[in-house]
């Protein structure tokens, strides 16, 4: 059903004609035009390492011989105009430029942190789009190690889909496996594909965005993209198994299938509004992320709780846990090494809801873990699990 879904939203966005679809985004330059003149920067973001120096050109053209002074104003990310730059980096100066003349502006990092120049002018009229963000880093090599630490996670999230479903292709059973945490799953990954796959690909969906978050930067990367694509694709497969291996009478709870309806249901009614003009198909793809953000509170506990009711975490594999759990320390890591490379505590801080629900993942991947090897430990060789499933009778999910 997820897939489905997928599909009948993605034709609803070409029939409402929101834009062409790109493999790949490409910001637009930092370039203003108006009849026939131009002021450009070359750069629109910069990477700087404390204490260096980095230039940016700034050009001006027109048809006729004028001369206009640039001054500059910064934005430290809340898209309010200020007269310095916080420290982040040396003051800028006005610049006076004719007709066809270009200069180079020598941007020195004198504090860790984050800082947009905007370009400001008396003579002309200059949009907001005109502008250069810079980044300074107290350490390239500890932004090296982030993003070694990011793929790795990444890897550690892609590779935690299949443990699960190796281990039902080998018992050709799914005896064990809470179908209310796979269809919840499914429900969650498939949802946020939605956000990843609209603000990554449909030109005007960025273009909203951009239009509401002026100097802002699309949120989704192509790993994003990825995961989210793989994540509904390997839990399908998953979800097929259940369908044809052994169950032992196994089934969706009916409070699962009311979630999942009303889920879906809240999905396809936002898309119809945003179709329909009552909403922005930006706030529909904000809509589709609130339902990952529920389904990840919720969706672990069925199978915490078909555990403890079957005193037994035979038929669910142990890896699922050990890979999330990798995956969701690295992604906390990253998340600190960020904010002390760049001072940006913020970004911890200033989204509390994801800060939680890595904690909440860990703890839930711990409680498996505990579970697992303390709680309910159980005989390692397969003929011993088969007997303990055999014993234990009918299994329906439940929540």
């Amino acid at each position: 059903m997820g897939t489905l879904t997928i599909l009948i939203i993605a034709a609803l966005f070409n029939c409402c004609a929101i834009g062409s679809i790109h493999v790949f985004p490409v910001r637009p330059s930092s370039q203003w035009r108006a009849a026939s003149e131009a002021v450009t920067l070359d750069q629109q973001e910069l990477q700087i390492e404390l204490g260096d120096n980095e230039t940016i050109k700034l050009a001006f053209t027109s048809d006729e011989q004028r001369t206009v002074t640039i001054d500059f104003l910064y934005d430290y990310g809340d898209e309010e105009l200020h007269d310095d730059p916080a420290g982040v980096i040396a003051p800028l100066d006005s610049v006076t430029l004719r007709t066809g003349e270009t200069r180079m502006l020598d941007v020195r990092a004198t504090k860790p942190g984050h800082v947009i120049i905007v370009c400001n002018s008396s003579d002309i009229t200059l949009p907001s789009a005109t502008y250069t963000r810079v980044d300074v880093e107290r350490s390239y090599a500890l932004r090296i190690i982030t993003i070694v630490i990011g793929w790795t996670y990444f890897t550690a999230w892609t590779i935690s889909f299949y443990p699960q479903i190796i281990s039902n292709f080998r018992r050709k059973s799914v005896v064990g496996l809470n179908f209310d945490y796979v269809g919840l799953a499914l429900m969650g990954h498939a949802s946020y594909a939605i956000f990843n796959v609209g603000l990554f690909w449909i030109d005007s969906l960025q273009e909203e965005y951009m239009h509401r978050h002026p100097r802002g930067v699309i949120p989704v990367k192509d790993n994003d993209v990825l995961f989210t694509l793989h994540a509904v694709a390997a839990t399908t497969a998953t979800i097929l198994q259940c369908i044809y291996y052994e169950r032992n009478g196994q089934r969706m709870s009916w409070t699962a299938i009311a979630l999942k309806a009303a889920g879906w249901t809240f999905i396809l009614v936002s898309a119809i509004l945003a179709g329909a003009r009552t909403i922005e198909w930006l706030d529909f793809l904000y809509y589709t992320s609130y339902i990952k953000l529920g389904v990840t509170i919720v969706g672990y506990t069925p199978q915490v709780y078909m555990n403890f009711k079957r005193k037994s975490t035979v038929g669910w594999t142990i890896w699922n846990a050990f890979l999330d759990l990798l995956g969701g320390v690295l992604s906390l890591i990253q998340m600190f090494l960020i904010a002390h490379n760049h001072d940006d505590w913020d970004s911890i801080l200033g989204d509390p809801v994801k800060f939680g629900l890595g904690f909440l993942t860990i703890f839930f991947d711990v409680l498996f873990i505990v579970q697992h090897y303390c709680l309910y430990p159980q005989a390692s060789d397969e003929k011993s699990q088969l007997q303990h499933i055999a014993t234990k009778g009918d299994l329906t999910s439940t929540i």
